[in-house]
């Protein structure tokens, strides 16, 4: 419907996501600011955004009180000036943000992808956008008919099939991430139960088609054992035959659902590291695997720790069972160097001054 320039989305240390949105304009005076901030928080509620900000050359005083009520931040010119003192230390390009090596194999992938007819645009749309803010049923749903494409026999070209494994990594990774933050809420079944449903129904908390299928199931099993019963009355021999499912039949529940939930439980454990993950596979797979250097900055060393790729290690896993054709695209983010980081914090909330000194679960090592 629409566009905003910057859209953004952090965890908090319970794993719970923040999403801002910011729009910049570099006109001056009073033209367009009141009308852009009225849009700007209609685009908020439309995205059940946290927070919304308007950044523009110069900010009158009318538009900071329509900004105060509508509970929207207003930035002029100054103030864009201090905080981009505060990030100088951080490189100009880096993973997908300016002109970077993502750019232009992003815009080739798009030309290849135009010319695949049985790979739905729409679908890879959500993998690369939609799915950083959607429910885990989601992203798992569109993991899931991904591989079912893969399957059939839709072969991928690079770059493009190298950058929908990375999209992918980092869709999964993020509905792990909220995952992890509902496990605090409902518990690691209850959120398990969540994801089920959503995936058989659309909707993670209506059961109702699921009672419907399980009363057909029941009704079902009845017939046919009334079905038997008058059978061998009759003399005839009972033949066993498997009884079909309807629920199961509705039902798209992975094989690999039980690597998702570990994952996620992993996530919320290890959450001041789990945070981090969104940024450092957007520098190691649209920066370091494509031949940028911006990842080894200095200011990314805190990204690039043991147990980023500890954590990593189990998301990738997780990536060659949802979708075992793109996980040679992603294994090569295990072979970066993941010790940039003399201390870093646990999830237990311990600090570990040397890498030997890690403590690792027997599914880690």
């Amino acid at each position: 419907m629409t566009d905003v320039d910057v859209l953004s989305i952090d965890f908090d240390a319970r794993l719970r996501p923040h999403i801002g949105i910011s729009e910049c304009k570099s006109t001056r005076g009073q033209s367009g600011e009141q009308d852009r901030l009225l849009w700007l928080r209609g685009l908020q509620e439309l995205l059940a955004a946290d927070r919304a900000t308007l950044v523009r050359e110069t900010v009158t005083e009318a538009g900071r009180d329509v900004a105060r009520r509508i509970e929207v931040d207003l930035i002029g010119t100054a103030e864009l000036t201090r905080r981009e003192q505060v990030l100088q230390h951080l490189p100009e390009h880096f993973g997908v943000i300016g002109d970077t090596p993502f750019k232009e194999q992003s815009a080739e992938a798009d030309r290849q992808l135009k010319k695949i007819g049985d790979l739905p645009s729409g679908l890879v749309a959500f993998l690369r956008h939609d799915a950083l803010l959607a429910a885990p049923h989601r992203t798992l749903g569109a993991l899931i008919t991904l591989d079912e494409l893969l399957r059939s026999g839709t072969v991928l070209p690079a770059p493009l099939a190298p950058l929908l494994a990375g999209h992918a990594l980092q869709a999964l990774l993020a509905a792990a991430l909220r995952a992890g933050g509902r496990i605090d809420t409902v518990g690691s079944e209850g959120t398990r139960q969540e994801i089920e449903q959503g995936l058989g129904t659309g909707d993670p908390h209506d059961r109702q088609l699921l009672r419907v299928a399980e009363m057909a199931d029941t009704l079902l099993r009845q017939e046919l054992a009334a079905l038997h019963r008058a059978y061998r009355t009759s003399g005839a021999a009972a033949i066993e035959r498997p009884v079909p499912s309807v629920r199961s039949a509705i039902s798209q529940t992975p094989a690999w659902l039980v690597t998702f939930m570990d994952l996620s439980e992993r996530l919320r454990r290890r959450s001041p590291i789990a945070r981090h993950l969104p940024q450092t596979i957007d520098l190691a797979v649209f920066d370091a695997l494509l031949g940028a250097d911006a990842w080894r900055a200095p200011a990314f060393d805190h990204l690039f720790s043991l147990e980023h790729r500890q954590a990593l290690a189990i998301a990738v896993t997780c990536v060659e069972r949802a979708a075992p054709a793109l996980a040679s695209y992603v294994l090569p983010v295990l072979d970066l160097p993941y010790n940039r980081t003399a201390t870093s914090a646990l999830g237990t909330g311990e600090t570990s001054s040397t890498p030997h000194e890690l403590r690792l679960d027997a599914a880690d090592e």
